[in-house]
Order: C-alpha cells, then structure tokens, then sequence
C-alpha cells in the first residue's frame, strides 16, 4: 500500500473534493514557540495576524523569560506581581493604550471586535520548518490555539498560544483543560484518549505536588487547607477564581509561573492554570517559581510521549458519533454560572454537523491498530470566495474515515490551518487561509501554527 493517496472523491454531503490518506509508521510533536523565528518570519506573521484580527499585533516573548525585577500591576481587586517579560510587555501595551484588567475582561467578551492591541505568541510557518523533515517524513497541523482577540481575556496569554494538551519528548508542555480528544503516543503504540484537567498532578519545584480540581465550581472545604490547581471549569465557572482573605496564587501559562497575586480574584489562563495556596506557602516554592524553574504535569492514569488535543471524536468502534451529543461532551459547549450555554475556546470553531464547510484533518486507526492522517482540500463556507471544491462537514470527514477504513477516529485542527509538507515545502493539499483584512485578495496563505506533528510514513512508496 501507498505511503499516500491522492484522490478527488465525492463526499457524503454531496458535493467534490480532493483529499489525501496518509499512512503513518508514528509520529511525535515539534513545538515551535522555544526559539523566535526569523526576523522575517515574525514580520510576515505580525502582517497576516493584523490583517485577520483586524488590530495592532505586537509580539511576546516565550513565557519562561523573566524580567529583571518583578513588577505590579492593577488587578481586578488586588495587585498582580508580574514575573515574567511576557506578562510585563502585554501589560505595558494595555496601559499605553488606558485599558485597565478589569476593562480588558469585559471589551475581549463583548459582541463587537476589539481596537486594543493584540499579544502575538512566537509561531512559524511550517513550510519553513520542512526542511528539517527526513525524506520519510512529512508535516501535519495538530492542534487548536488561541485565534480570536476574544480569547485574549486575560494579561498572560497570546495569539498562537496552545490550547489543550501538548506533549513532547515525554514532557507535558500544555495541560489538558476540557475532556476532548487527544492523539497521543506512549513511544511504543498510538491511540486517542479522552483527557481533561482532572486526569493530571502538578509538581512544583521541591517535589510538591498539587491535585488539579475536579470538574466544577470552588470546593471551599477542600481548598481550605490544601493547595490546589484550578483551570477554567476546574474550580472557576467565570474565568476566575475566588476571592480568599489569606490565599495566594500564582498563574502558570504552559510551564512558567508568569505572575502571583494576593487575595485571590486571579484570572485564569487557558493555556496552564493557577496553583492557589490556602496561606503564604513556603518562600523556597515561590523563588524557585519566581526565578523560572518550571512544573511538571503527570498523568494520573497511563504515561505519554507525544500528544495533541484537538477534537471532537468523530468514529467510535466503526460508528460515527452524534454530533451535537460529542460537541457537549468534549465541551465545545459549557453551561455557565446563569445556566446559559457559552462555547469556550476556540471561539471561532463552527461546532455543527452537516452545515460549515472548511479544510479538515483527521486522524483515524484501522481495525489493526494502524494509524492514518486524511486530509480534506478546501475554502470555509463562510468566506466570500471559494471555487467548487469548497472542503467538507465534520459529518464528511468522519464519513470518509470510515470509508477509509478507520474504527476510531477523532478531529485535528481544520480550516486554514490544515497543512501537510513533504520535505522542503512541498505541498500536498493546497493552503486554505485567508485573513480577515485580506478577503478581496485571490489567494492562499500559509498559516503560522504553534507546533507541527512529524509523521513517520509507514513506507517509501509514494504516488499521488
């Protein structure tokens, strides 16, 4: 059997597309956001995100880099002492543009798109990075990431920052936030598993590790006398935790505490978490954190290598699943404090069946446990432009990894960030992007991610 397959086929929707089935030996997750890019590449990054988010983009360093002494900043209630010169440049362009924490909260949640400036998370351009791909190789999209300046609710996170589960070489570099699915490897076999908040420890310098809190809102008796980490939905329904006389509590965003604050009132960042104490902890915890030592997230159950988390699972023991039941399940849809139902990051995502159309990868392991990557050629419904191979519904995708042969199969990143590179950047579906700023234009581009997913192909021969 071909390495990969390139067909035009019909979909179960009706309509045509081009699509690609790649056969993978393994894969593992090469994260780009360690080292800034090219100077270049951050100008064409800054200009295609100002271009589709409609407001001044300014780029923010990896949160592990400290700034030189702490600083502080206005919270909501108390005093937040920032840590690290990610948080401290995106608080100066806040206050350079007289927007208070409090503020900021409420603009990124109107209904009407934000002029305030915009935080930009190093990312690449994967076509760039395939030339590092081996000639058996090539590169996949993974998984979802901050995309909207709605998302941006808080000082410490940026556009092109992970959501969900990212793991590398062993270490977990994003914890879980809600239970979606996640393509994952453990060296030796790959399969998909449902993770949320709830199924990792944190481990602080020291040894010390922390329980994440379980699915819900604050438990007062549990978290009287007991650190805990919280994530949004884990012990905040409302995006920030509460208030406490004695607590202390320190914002981690990937693993790098950022920022600390007194008093609780503390925002909570989608990308990591808040360790709360109960009473000041131990001053060697807070300079270890505050000088840049990272944590460590553990598993409860099980151990990997290599993960993404993306979702929602689409092919469960041969069958399609139902969507709207998945969509609440892996909440692409959660019920807030007044019992509304809000949809949490990615904001942006069209959580439907069978209407919007778009580029879609999925991956998909057959009735032998052989994993397979099937990527869909195409424009969004919802963009102006588009010729007749407009892409496919969540409901044609699972459809055709079922065609295929997939038993399991669950959703990776789509729209114009499916991308699949042979070596030195050749493609193999044509880009899908568009920016915002840039909808008249007639033509593709590539979009910057924040990781790629180096595949191993299960052999050489290649047609297509």
């Amino acid at each position: 059997m071909p390495s990969i397959i390139k067909e035009t086929v019909a979909l179960a929707s009706g309509f045509e597309a081009n699509i690609a089935i790649v056969h993978i030996d393994h894969f593992s997750v090469d994260p780009f956001n360690w080292v800034p890019p090219s100077e270049m590449v951050l100008r064409t990054e800054a200009a295609l995100a100002t271009g589709r988010l409609g407001a001044e983009t300014y780029p923010v360093l990896h949160p592990s880099v400290r700034v030189a002494r702490p600083v502080t900043y206005a919270g909501f209630e108390n005093q937040i002492e920032i840590w690290s010169e990610r948080v401290s440049t995106i608080a100066r362009h806040y206050q350079d543009a007289g927007i208070s924490l409090a503020k900021l909260w409420h603009d990124r949640r109107g209904t009407t798109p934000s002029a305030y400036p915009v935080p930009l998370a190093h990312t690449d351009l994967m076509r760039l990075r395939s030339a590092t791909l081996a000639k058996t190789q090539i590169f996949a999209n993974g998984n979802y990431f901050l995309f909207e300046p709605r998302e941006l609710d808080t000082p410490f996170e940026a556009y092109g920052d992970p959501v969900g589960m990212v793991a590398s070489v062993g270490t977990i570099l994003n914890p879980p936030q809600l239970p979606r699915a996640c393509l994952v490897s453990d060296g030796s076999t790959s399969t998909i598993r449902h993770l949320s908040f709830a199924d990792i420890n944190i481990m602080l310098p020291g040894a010390l590790t922390i329980d994440a809190h379980q699915r819900g809102t604050l438990d007062a008796e549990q978290t009287a006398s007991t650190p805990i980490a919280i994530a949004r939905y884990y012990g905040s329904t409302g995006g920030r935790t509460d208030r406490g006389k004695n607590v202390v509590e320190v914002a981690i965003v990937g693993r790098h505490a950022v920022a600390m604050s007194k008093g609780g009132d503390m925002p909570i960042p989608r990308s990591g978490c808040v360790i709360r104490f109960p009473n000041e902890p131990e001053k060697s915890i807070i300079a270890a954190l505050r000088s840049g030592e990272p944590v460590s997230y553990s598993l409860t159950t099980g151990r990997l290598v290599d993960g993404v988390q993306a979702g929602p699972q689409l092919v469960t023991n041969g069958v399609i699943e139902n969507g709207d039941a998945i969509f609440h399940q892996e909440g692409f849809f959660v019920e807030d404090e007044q019992g509304d139902l809000i949809q949490p990051s990615p904001f942006n995502w069209k959580a439907d069946w069978h209407h919007t159309r778009a580029a879609r990868l999925g991956a998909g392991f057959d009735a032998a446990g052989r994993l397979f990557f099937l990527g869909v050629e195409g424009q969004s419904s919802y963009t102006k432009s588009g010729g007749p191979l407009r892409g496919a519904t969540l409901h044609d995708l699972a459809e055709l990894l079922v065609r295929y042969g997939a038993v399991d199969a669950m959703h990776l990143d789509g729209g114009g960030s499916t991308q699949l590179f042979r070596p030195f950047g050749g493609s193999i579906l044509r880009p899908g992007n568009f920016c915002r700023g840039f909808e008249d234009v007639e033509a593709d581009y590539d979009r910057p991610l924040p990781l790629g997913l180096r595949l191993e192909l299960a052999n050489m021969d290649v047609r297509g």
